[in-house]
């Protein structure tokens, strides 16, 4: 089997399937296998054929695939907290490090490079129903990135609502939303909102 290179941020997008983690309701993506193998799908290159075989895996062993989707979120929020701490200039924590560097570890190899579809891809071995299979590609998006966490700037978005991770790719590193249209015009609203009534109370 084949799988594109995957890219850099590809771990920080797995993270994000839980939203507006800041509020007391989150928005959760991922509320079943079968949505977590639509998500792996929307990856593009060969990851649909890997999510059609896991699906037709997932409907003849249904427990079995629970567990792993029980497991699949596990990882996601480690990979979360991992990713805030690097994003604080923090450790990660001692177990959840552990846990990133065990599942990584058992990633499918990365073989030999090929030619594919006027492109390059992974050769990898055939399916196998695990999460360090299932979830190879951001294994191995966490892997790279991770250790060049620095040059990558890993942002967590300043929204206390949002929290929202991301890489700064602007010029300076100075930015501090996940999305100017969201979250930064949302935070220069409170801001005018709040001169406005300090105005008000200063009259």
């Amino acid at each position: 089997m084949l799988i594109s290179p995957v890219r850099a941020d590809l771990c920080i997008d797995y993270a994000n399937t839980r939203s507006w983690r800041g509020r007391e309701r989150p928005i959760e993506r991922l509320n079943g296998m079968a949505d977590l193998l639509a998500w792996t799908a929307r990856q593009g290159g060969e990851m649909p054929r890997l999510a059609e075989q896991a699906t037709r895996w997932s409907t003849k062993h249904p427990v079995a695939a629970d567990r792993l989707f029980d497991e699949a979120i596990g990882l996601r929020e480690v990979l979360y907290r991992s990713f805030c701490a690097v994003a604080e200039k923090q450790a990660v924590a001692e177990q959840d490090f552990n846990l990133v560097a065990e599942k990584i570890a058992l990633a499918p190899a990365r073989g030999r490079l090929v030619r594919s579809h006027g492109g390059y891809a992974w050769e990898i071995g055939p399916f196998e129903p695990s999460l360090a299979y299932l979830l190879g590609s951001v294994l191995w998006s966490a892997g790279d990135l991770i250790p060049a966490a620095d040059r990558h700037r890993i942002r967590r978005c300043a929204n206390p609502e949002c929290r929202f991770l991301f890489l700064d790719e602007s010029k300076n590193g100075t930015r501090r939303w996940c999305d100017m249209a969201t979250c930064g015009n949302r935070a220069k609203a409170r801001r005018h909102y709040a001169k406005i009534r300090q105005g008000d109370i200063g009259a």
